[in-house]
C-alpha cells in the first residue's frame, strides 16, 4: 500500500475537517501543511472550549488513522505539530474531559505522546 503524502493528506484533511475547509484548501495552494496542521489545532481547541469532546474524539481518530498510512514527513508533522498540543489540550481540560478524550486517542498517538512526554522529564530532571 502506499503512503500517504502531504497533498494526498491535505485533501483528506479538507474532507474530514470540513468546519475548516476553505482554509485548508488555501494552506494546502501553498503548499503549508504544517499550518494546515496548525488550523486544525486551532479548530479543536475551539470545539474544547465549546465543550464538544465527542466532536474531538472523532477528529483525533482521524488523525491517528492519517498518521499510521503517512509518509516519514506527515507522520513528523502530527507527531510535531498535533500530538504536542495534547498537553495544551490537557490543560484546558477539566480531569474528567481529558481522560475521556484520552481514551479517544487511537494508540498510536498515545505511545508518541508518552515517548514526548517521558523525554521532556527526562531533559527536565537532568538539567
Amino acid at each position: 500500500m502506499n503512503e500517504i503524502n502531504e497533498n494526498t493528506a491535505s485533501t483528506y484533511l479538507a474532507h474530514h475537517y470540513g468546519e475548516i475547509k476553505e482554509e485548508i484548501n488555501e494552506l494546502s495552494m501553498r503548499k503549508n501543511f504544517a499550518g494546515i496542521f496548525q488550523a486544525i489545532v486551532n479548530h479543536i481547541n475551539l470545539l474544547l472550549s465549546k465543550g464538544q469532546i465527542e466532536k474531538i474524539g472523532v477528529k483525533i481518530k482521524f488523525i491517528g488513522w492519517l498518521h499510521k498510512r503517512g509518509n516519514e514527513y506527515v507522520q513528523y508533522i502530527i507527531e510535531n505539530l498535533f500530538v504536542r498540543s495534547f498537553e495544551g489540550m490537557k490543560r484546558r481540560c477539566t480531569t474528567e474531559q481529558w481522560i475521556y478524550m484520552y481514551q479517544l486517542i487511537p494508540n498510536n498517538l498515545k505511545h508518541v505522546y508518552q515517548l514526548q512526554n517521558t523525554n521532556y522529564l527526562t531533559q527536565k530532571t537532568s538539567l
